[in-house]
């Protein structure tokens, strides 16, 4: 009953933390919480049956009055003056998110610590996204002066027509002004953090692949380990979208759990109890090493979830462990339901290798076992359902043969990853060590750019899609929900 009452708030809270996000203002939030309370207090004393309606309620007057809390209205237009006016103004302050290296320009969130204008010195505290050169070694937790003309990020049209909500996108990182072109200077190395220990080594990391495997192998590397897919450039990058294949050098779920599967079996000879504890610190010092991106922290939330399970001895349901994973980052910043495309694929291909899974799985038992052939079949087709309207609604793009690539190439990632991953640790401990290791990792991850590069050549391999209204995309969830619910309960008959 608890269970069941707490999926309903739920619920609620998801809906109205939705409908916040596309309709209210925060003038009478306050007022509308409470008329969601009293309509939930008059359908709990009307009859029981209407229970389940007025927890939903009470979950959704939660959910709009915590999504205003998350806003800060003073940080979103404190710098307000200085845009209207185009005006160039300088800023100190620690740079706060993992700097990233475009081809051209280097990126990073600036948290202002002073301003300066006119000569005289204001106190202003607010986040910036800074481009600036790529030649100094910026790092994480450094101060940093930056001088440049400051702007509010504004939605754009995409190459597809579609309109892509930029600012809608930052804000939810509390992110409401950036600075392009800008000119920057260290001014403070910082102090040492253990955020910035982990960003630190992961540099380290990265700099040995580039320097013991060479390019473009080295950049698939950095993708596929960290997460980093300006390293592969532009070109290289589209043509991983057309085919398909972008999940495995974004730091998907797919690679969080080859990740997570070879730490547990690594420490396999340990008590379960210390063996946990040393995976959940595992699992959370990864998710930091690589930036905490939503995909990521899903996929973390629910390997704690497996790991805590299996201490307790408690069977671990993952569709639960999936949705309460949801919950969570929703409830961290709800913003990310709804301007975070990120998230929601993440959330939904994960989704549906759960619930689709097992019924491709009997469609496809005449494909081998052999190379992971059935097993990548199934994940990518399984995974490319559900994530299907949503990516067409919002990119106007669908690769038609993401299937076949994703077979061809998905058995040789974990091979690359481990080969690349431990020619680098040598590389930092016994350097000729790592030369026989990086050879088999390069030709491992050369075959992969073989592949991309000969399906991203197909014609018609990746198909456009005009813009279209967002409720045609309800419409094909409706359909898709309604068919694996069919073949939910027709595998649930069988089974009974």
């Amino acid at each position: 009953m608890l269970v069941k009452a707490l999926k309903y708030i739920a619920m609620g809270y998801l809906g109205g933390i939705f409908v916040h996000s596309l309709f209210f203002s925060d003038v009478h939030i306050i007022q509308i919480s409470l008329i969601l309370f009293v309509i939930a207090v008059v359908m709990a004393t009307l009859s029981r049956k209407y229970l389940f309606a007025a927890l939903i309620c009470i979950g959704a007057g939660i959910g709009i009055f915590h999504y205003s809390t998350t806003i800060n209205h003073n940080e979103q237009h404190i710098l307000d003056m200085f845009v209207e006016n185009n005006e160039f103004i300088s800023l100190e302050g620690k740079i706060i998110s993992y700097p990233i290296n475009h081809e051209s320009y280097t990126s990073f969130v600036v948290g202002i610590e002073n301003l300066l204008f006119r000569d005289q010195s204001l106190d202003v505290t607010t986040q910036v996204l800074v481009k600036t050169d790529n030649y100094t070694n910026y790092e994480y937790g450094m101060y940093v002066a930056t001088k440049g003309e400051i702007k509010k990020p504004e939605a754009f049209e995409t190459d597809s027509g579609r309109i892509f909500d930029y600012d809608k996108f930052l804000a939810k990182d509390d992110i409401y002004y950036t600075m392009s072109f800008a000119e920057s200077s260290i001014i403070d190395i910082g102090e040492p953090s253990v955020v910035r220990s982990l960003y630190a080594f992961k540099k380290t990391f990265l700099d040995v692949i580039y320097k013991n495997i060479p390019s473009p192998e080295s950049g698939l590397l950095a993708g596929i380990l960290f997460g980093e897919k300006e390293a592969l450039g532009q070109e290289l990058e589209d043509k991983f979208r057309i085919v398909g294949l972008m999940h495995i050098v974004v730091l998907s779920g797919y690679n969080v759990s080859i990740i997570i599967n070879v730490f547990m079996k690594f420490l396999i000879f340990l008590p379960r109890s210390l063996r946990a504890i040393l995976a959940v610190l595992g699992i959370i010092s990864f998710a930091l090493l690589v930036g905490a991106g939503p995909t990521v922290i899903r996929a973390s939330i629910m390997a704690v979830f497996i790991v805590l399970a299996n201490i307790v001895s408690r069977p671990y349901v993952i569709e639960r462990g999936l949705f309460i994973a949801g919950i969570i980052m929703v409830i961290l910043n709800p913003r990310i339901l709804l301007f975070d495309i990120s998230f929601q694929l993440s959330f939904l291909a994960t989704y549906g290798l759960i619930a689709l899974s097992p019924w491709l799985e009997e469609k496809f038992k005449k494909l081998p076992k052999a190379f992971a052939i059935r097993e990548s079949a199934v994940a990518t087709i399984a995974a490319q359902i559900m994530v299907a309207p949503l990516i067409i609604y919002s990119i106007g793009e669908f690769s038609v043969i993401s299937p076949v690539v994703n077979v061809l190439v998905l058995f040789a990632v974990p091979y690359a990853m481990a080969f690349g991953f431990i020619s680098a640790v040598a590389g930092l401990i016994i350097p000729i060590v790592a030369m026989p290791l990086s050879f088999i990792a390069i030709y491992l991850l050369k075959y992969q750019l073989i592949v991309v590069d000969l399906f991203s050549n197909i014609p018609y391999a990746n198909i456009s899609f005009p813009p279209f209204h967002f409720i045609f995309m309800i419409i094909m969830y409706v359909g898709i929900f309604w068919w694996v619910k069919k073949i939910q309960t027709k595998n649930d008959e069988r089974q009974a």
